[in-house]
């Protein structure tokens, strides 16, 4: 039984931050547990630390307060600080996929003004099949990646400080 895949559009987000580039990528890549909304995991207790290994093929993983650690997906481009490309493979259920593969490409360019623009791009959506659609409206949520790259825009400028 074949299914007509249906094309969804990525989630595009991004923000103007008050810091130069390189130390708006640290914050980003290296200080995520600054930003991260502490709800936003898939581990049975709290994150701890979230990690990515800063090479292509490194891993994207959180630790947990109770020793489990989950993953998130791996890197696949690494070009600090101009942007890195991360798998996200959490299913619409919430858990790790190994076999589910989207990606998410985030960048970060100097602005004339002495700011840092950064845009997050969730893509291949069309991966979640039957919840493309679902997992699309869920992404462009104010809670998603928009909402998060506000709080992450909120302590990288505080970090300048």
């Amino acid at each position: 039984m074949t299914q007509q895949q249906q094309t969804i559009s990525p989630v595009r987000v991004s923000v103007s931050v008050g810091l130069e580039q390189q130390r708006c990528f640290e914050v980003f890549t290296a200080e995520m547990l600054s930003w991260w909304p502490a709800s936003h995991h898939i581990g049975e207790t709290p994150l701890k630390e979230i990690v990515i290994e800063p090479f292509v093929g490194g891993r994207w993983y959180a630790q947990h307060e109770g020793g489990e650690e989950t993953e998130t997906g791996v890197v696949t481009a690494w070009d600090a600080p101009r942007g890195f490309t991360v798998t996200w493979q959490v299913g619409a259920d919430w858990t790790y996929h190994a076999d589910l593969v989207t990606h998410l490409d985030v960048s970060f360019t100097p602005t004339e003004d002495g700011r840092t623009l950064v845009e997050l791009v969730h893509r291949d959506l069309e991966a979640y099949g039957a919840d493309a659609a679902q997992m699309q409206k869920t992404f462009e949520g104010p809670d998603a990646w928009a909402g998060m790259l506000r709080t992450y825009q909120g302590v990288a400028e505080r970090a300048a400080s």
